[in-house]
């Protein structure tokens, strides 16, 4: 029985050649069989990751992903060549690179420890950047398959890196000659596959002399804003009037109660989380937010009042018992004038003055250090001329605690209080 087999692919290196053949079975297979130099290729797509600005010193900053399939069988892949195309100095500014492949399954990477199971960290020579465009050549070529593999580019910013003049960094593959991989295959061509510039500053909020929380001489309004592109979350929530955001957001960040009080902590908390979940910034947040063996995790609340004499919410009434105060209780993202780095909000500074509170180092901010973030609205028994802060409710500190004054050397952190004991 005779068969037509008409066969379409392209010679390595050459253009289209299309067969026809008219021939029994048995020798069709037999040439299928026997195959044609195919031009095996490898695809390459990327998505940038990181956003807004790093620190000195900021380590595990995810600059963008790369995924990798091939059209048909295995392709080793050898090396990668990595453009830091930002204004900055990459072999002064960054302290090293390093290539994580996702393998936990659990989607966008871990690094261990609050962040769970850790992906695996691909070894490559050398460690850095050697020049502003360096070779990174794996120690164990990279098994490339039609299942899409995900890899990570990942920078440690150096805690002597030079930030006066807001410089930018950035990851970047100009063209597919900048992944390399196993003969007979060949890359896909691409251009400019890269991570978005991201600001290099003195400080991640703030600065003395800024009322700004950011650089004054960068736009870094886009970490969370979107003029045009913002979606507004008020019908999924349900909200009207006031407490629709119109905020141009990119994320959610509510301080509506309908929302705290009725919606998962990791909605009404977006905003901060995006960068606070051990992806972006130095401190992951979010896993001590939400962590399991947390007594109050997130910072619960465990009563409430009806008596709304504090600082916020805003709309005349508490959150309901054991929900977790939204971050706005204590940040104020535009409020940095006291020059608190952390965000600490200047509001209650000066309410909790106003309302009797005496500042032990009279510095006209709330400290990060000591039980400043606590006793700000954890009066002392000692205080009675003070009258109480959040939710009108007297958070008087219980016997014996008046003269403390560390109190998360007891209670961990103010994220995840008395977290296991």
């Amino acid at each position: 029985m005779a068969a037509r087999l008409s066969l379409i692919g392209k010679l390595v290196g050459g253009s289209p050649i299309h067969f026809l053949i008219v021939a029994p079975l048995s020798i069709c297979f037999t040439i299928l069989l026997m195959g044609v130099a195919w031009a095996a290729t490898v695809s390459v797509s990327s998505e940038p990751v990181k956003r807004g600005s790093v620190t000195p010193g900021l380590e595990n900053v995810v600059m963008q992903t790369l995924v990798l399939k091939t059209d048909a069988g295995s392709a080793q892949w050898r090396s990668v060549k990595i453009n830091e195309y930002g204004t900055s100095d990459a072999v002064i500014n960054i302290s090293s690179v390093k290539i994580y492949k996702e393998t936990n399954g659990i989607g966008g990477i871990q690094f261990g420890g609050f962040s769970g199971t850790p992906d695996t960290t691909v070894s490559t020579t050398p460690g850095t950047f050697i020049a502003e465009e360096t070779v990174f050549t794996f120690s164990s070529a990279q098994n490339i398959t039609t299942t899409p593999a995900t890899y990570y580019i990942v920078y440690a910013v150096s805690p002597t890196a030079v930030a006066n003049g807001s410089p930018t960094i950035g990851s970047r593959l100009n063209n597919e000659t900048y992944i390399t991989v196993s003969s007979p295959y060949t890359v896909e061509a691409f251009t400019n596959l890269q991570s978005r510039e991201v600001t290099l500053v003195t400080t991640p909020h703030g600065r003395s002399t800024s009322y700004g929380p950011f650089s004054p001489a960068t736009n870094l309004c886009q970490t969370c804003h979107g003029v045009h592109l913002a979606p507004d979350f008020g019908p999924d929530f349900n909200l009207t009037g006031n407490d629709r955001t119109r905020r141009i957001l990119v994320q959610p960040y509510f301080e509506s109660p309908s929302v705290v009080n009725n919606f998962p902590s990791d909605v009404f908390n977006a905003l901060c989380l995006s960068c606070h979940d051990g992806t972006g910034a130095s401190t992951n947040i979010k896993a001590k937010y939400n962590d399991p063996l947390a007594k109050h995790a997130g910072h619960e609340t465990t009563r409430t009042g009806s008596n709304m004499g504090g600082y916020k919410p805003p709309s005349g009434q508490p959150y309901n018992a054991g929900v977790k105060m939204p971050c706005m209780i204590c940040h104020d993202v535009h409020s940095s004038a006291k020059a608190n780095y952390k965000m600490l909000a200047d509001g209650l500074y000066d309410y909790a003055i106003g309302n009797g509170w005496i500042d032990p180092n009279a510095n006209g901010r709330i400290d990060d250090t000591d039980d400043e973030p606590c006793i700000v609205c954890h009066k002392r028994s000692t205080e009675t001329a003070r009258e109480s802060i959040i939710f009108g409710i007297s958070l008087v500190l219980p016997t014996g605690h008046d003269d403390y004054i560390n109190c998360l050397a007891c209670h961990k952190d103010v994220h995840a209080l008395d977290n296991g004991n």
